[in-house]
């Protein structure tokens, strides 16, 4: 299948799930504890597919394109940083992982418009995969699922508290679902471009996968545990997430497209 085309298939399924997840809290509620679980779980799965599969392919293009592997390390280190920044700035106030209010908003607007920074990253993130292969691209779009389907549930739910009525509501939870599909779509574009030349396949994959172990480990990973810091049961989900990966990486030990 045209890697265009099933980016495009697979970023439909994501809006799709994340819609469901929107639309969810009016028919039935999700406990706080589920909710944290289901994201464990997410993060256990994108750091198994960082290490174990992202990260091998990034390195394996960079030696076969002659990259050396401490020259491709500033790749994986720009990536990360270029996230950090546009975080740290467009964020207006951030603590633990967590949007605070911003002043003069409902607390749900307000989560949506910091979160959206973060829908934008997860964009990028999901478009690096799609360079690694359909397998590692087919995984990645699973746990994004998982992750977006929560944090749509959990904007939703604050919306519904908010007394914001319910089509208005929905605008825009779409308009924030959009966002990792149509983000994904532009830097899988400039993503494809910068690989099809010669000898540099492995740069902007190991760019990516900075982009995704900022998504990994500084988003998805703190929400895990935001409930509790030592939470047991989450831990055990992260545990489940890599092993998944980990089977799946025995099943593909070559995941090239």
């Amino acid at each position: 299948m045209d890697a265009e085309l099933m980016f495009v298939l697979y970023s439909v399924g994501i809006l799709a799930v994340s819609m469901i997840g929107a639309v969810l809290p009016r028919t039935r509620q999700l406990s706080d504890r589920t909710s944290h679980l289901l994201v464990a779980l997410s993060a256990g799965i994108f750091l198994g597919l960082l290490f174990l599969l992202l990260l091998p392919e990034a390195f394996e293009e960079c030696e076969e394109s002659g990259i050396d592997a401490h020259d491709s390390m500033w790749a994986l280190l720009a990536g990360f940083v270029l996230v950090l920044c546009v975080d740290t700035l467009m964020r207006h106030r951030h603590s633990g992982g967590c949007v605070e209010d911003f002043k003069g908003m409902p607390p749900s607007i307000a989560s949506l418009m910091g979160l959206s920074v973060h829908a934008a990253c997860d964009g990028l993130a999901l478009a690096a995969t799609f360079l690694a292969g359909d397998a590692v691209a087919l995984l990645t779009t699973i746990g994004m699922c998982i992750h977006k389907f929560v944090v749509l549930f959990s904007l939703s739910t604050l919306m519904l508290s908010d007394g914001i009525e319910k089509r208005k509501s929905m605008r825009y939870l779409l308009g924030f679902g959009l966002v990792t599909p149509v983000a994904g779509l532009l830097f899988f574009m400039i993503l494809s471009g910068v690989s099809d030349i010669g000898g540099m396949c492995g740069v902007p994959m190991m760019f990516a996968a900075g982009t995704f172990l900022y998504v990994a480990m500084c988003d998805i990973l703190p929400e895990a545990f935001h409930r509790n810091k030592h939470d047991r049961n989450a831990l055990l989900a992260i545990l489940l997430g890599i092993a998944i990966i980990g089977l799946m990486a025995f099943a593909f030990p070559h995941v090239h497209r």
